[in-house]
């Protein structure tokens, strides 16, 4: 109910025109009540008596009734579609921002898959079950209360019927729906499974395919699917044998009714072939309503189970608590500190999963540091940290002797810009792309900066130029030009502190020189730390650190590690060769 209450108090702005479609509805209930009332004058006074007056009289009555009730339903159909699509707006920004807000950790914790269905199929399942709690929700016990009233008014001795018909009605609903619930449930869970199989096997269909997997995934698949469609099969299930069952206790209570009614109309006890017409009619105003309601029941608890899992998603905070309100100055370069750093993925804090051991840093600014070793070695999580994608565990990491923890998130990703690991592009055009990080930047400014990467000239070469389209994932574009757009895209809001996490492993020799010559001139004073698999991309820099099994084996020149590291002269002979003049 908490989920229920959440989704209630996003009408309080609204509550006017939420008091007015019940009070619609239950008008429009009251003109079918009425129409079912009159039953008994048109065939007592008017068919059985030969009144044509009474017919014609009692008809217009009816037919206006059925039409204001029409009317009036419309009325509030209107108002439930204005609420059902203004929840669904209002919970999917509310999730959608919550997921903004996510640190590295809560993407590490939650499969894209899974954030999927809670942003469409929950949000659609809440916004029908606002739909029709709207319209019925309480048009089943009005028409109840009304018709079992007029019963009593009308042919008391028959009201007994009425009670037991829905009773098997609310009978038969207890047993159907509540296991609805926990088979909705179980079918949210497993639709997540599917998605988060669908999502991954589909952006990675061209690995798939190049191992010939295709058989092995689609079976999978299967898998996956028939473990949701067994408990979708059950909620159907029970859905589907709602609709017989009332149908045939209706039809039950119809039989009942003529049987009783007739009786006592051929007993002449008082009761007339008009009254036992107009129970039957309130029969049906009883059942009918009712029957809906346990038609919507699945919709409704669909929309429960759902609802829970959305505010799941939107109180689910960042793994990060916010930076301080300490700023650093603006100028050019920073200092960047690692002291006593450890770092773990592994939430449980012991020391055993860590992959950084006390790693101590210096970079000053302006530097150009590269950051090399085996793979594993911990590069990426070294320099995550200094934009505080992660935290550290124990230690530090400090721009100008500021912990990153004391800044603000918003100056620090503006002082800090990184061009990630998987050059990722986005559905758009390259201008877009490129300014992604400062969306105010000129051309000029996006021109040098793909000068830089060396991205000027191919883009240049294509039809449209800067107004070229980017596909999803910039899957329209070579690794090598997704990694050259990346970086530019980095550079541009020219940022005190440049990150490049392996970002030219997709160039060939000759584009990384350029690359690497070119990105300094263009990042005059700022300090730019270059994570490497090829010795070839920091042989030239200020600095190189060399990492191994999450610490610090050595750091240096590249003629330094060259004459005095074992293990830096290892990788240079494994990607370039035997070392001129050693003897071999």
């Amino acid at each position: 109910m908490h989920a229920v209450g959440r989704v209630l108090a996003l009408y309080r702005p609204y509550r006017g025109r939420l008091i007015l479609s019940q009070v619609l509805l239950l008008l429009s209930a009251g003109c079918t009540l009425g129409t079912a009332a009159l039953n008994a004058r048109l065939v007592n006074d008017g068919l059985l008596a030969g009144d044509t007056t009474v017919i014609v009289d009692t008809g217009l009555w009816m037919a206006t009734l059925g039409v204001a009730a029409g009317l009036l339903l419309t009325g509030v159909a209107v108002i439930a579609v204005f609420f059902s699509q203004g929840t669904a707006y209002a919970l999917r920004t509310q999730a959608y921002a919550s997921i903004q807000r996510f640190s590295f950790g809560n993407f590490d914790a939650m499969r894209t898959g899974n954030l999927l269905v809670r942003l469409n199929s929950d949000v659609t399942n809440v916004a029908n079950a606002v739909l029709f709690g709207v319209m019925l929700l309480l048009y089943a016990p009005f028409m109840l209360v009304v018709s079992v009233g007029l019963a009593l008014v009308d042919t008391p001795g028959m009201v007994w019927i009425l009670l037991l018909v829905a009773a098997a009605v609310l009978a038969a609903a207890t047993v159907l729906v509540p296991p609805m619930e926990r088979a909705y449930a179980e079918r949210q869970r497993r639709l997540d499974e599917v998605n988060s199989a669908l999502q991954e096997n589909l952006a990675g269909v061209r690995v798939v395919k190049a191992f010939g997997r295709e058989k092995l995934e689609a079976a999978r698949f299967d898998e996956r699917t028939e473990a949701l469609r067994r408990p979708a099969a059950s909620a159907a299930f029970r859905v589907a044998l709602l609709s017989p069952v009332l149908t045939t206790v209706t039809q039950l209570g119809i039989v009942l009714t003529l049987l009783v009614g007739g009786d006592k109309v051929v007993a002449n006890d008082g009761t007339s072939i008009g009254q036992v017409t107009a129970f039957i009619q309130y029969l049906s105003l009883v059942v009918v309503p009712l029957a809906l309601a346990a038609v919507i029941a699945p919709y409704l608890l669909r929309g429960a189970t759902s609802a829970r899992r959305v505010f799941e998603l939107v109180d689910t905070g960042p793994t990060l608590p916010e930076g301080g309100q300490t700023r650093v100055a603006d100028q050019d370069g920073a200092r960047v500190v690692f002291t006593g750093v450890r770092f773990s993925y592994d939430e449980s804090g012991e020391a055993g999963h860590d992959v950084l051991h006390g790693i101590d840093l210096v970079i000053e600014p302006g530097q150009s540091v590269g950051i090399l070793g085996p793979t594993g070695s911990g590069k990426t999580s070294l320099v995550n940290l200094v934009p505080r994608f992660y935290d550290v565990r124990a230690g530090s990491v400090t721009i100008d002797d500021v912990d990153v923890r004391d800044i603000p998130l918003d100056q620090l990703r503006a002082v800090v810009s990184t061009a990630l690991q998987e050059a990722v592009l986005f559905q758009g055009d390259v201008r877009e792309n490129v300014r992604f990080a400062s969306p105010e930047a000129t051309d000029d400014r996006i021109h040098e900066a793909a000068r830089a990467c060396d991205a000027f000239d191919f883009v240049e070469a294509l039809p449209q130029r800067w107004d070229s389209p980017v596909a999803r994932r910039g899957y329209n574009f070579s690794g090598g030009q997704r990694q050259r757009l990346s970086m530019a895209r980095a550079l541009v809001p020219r940022p005190r502190v440049l990150i490049l996490d392996d970002s030219t492993s997709a160039l060939d020799v000759a584009t990384e020189t350029r690359v690497q010559a070119a990105i300094p001139q263009d990042a005059l004073g700022t300090t730019v730390i270059y994570v490497a698999q090829r010795i070839s991309a920091v042989i030239d820099l200020d600095r190189i650190v060399l990492l191994d099994e999450g610490r610090i084996a050595d750091q240096g020149t590249h003629t330094e590690l060259l004459g005095r590291s074992a293990l830096y002269r290892e990788i240079y002979e494994s990607q370039l060769g035997p070392i001129a003049g050693a003897g071999r």
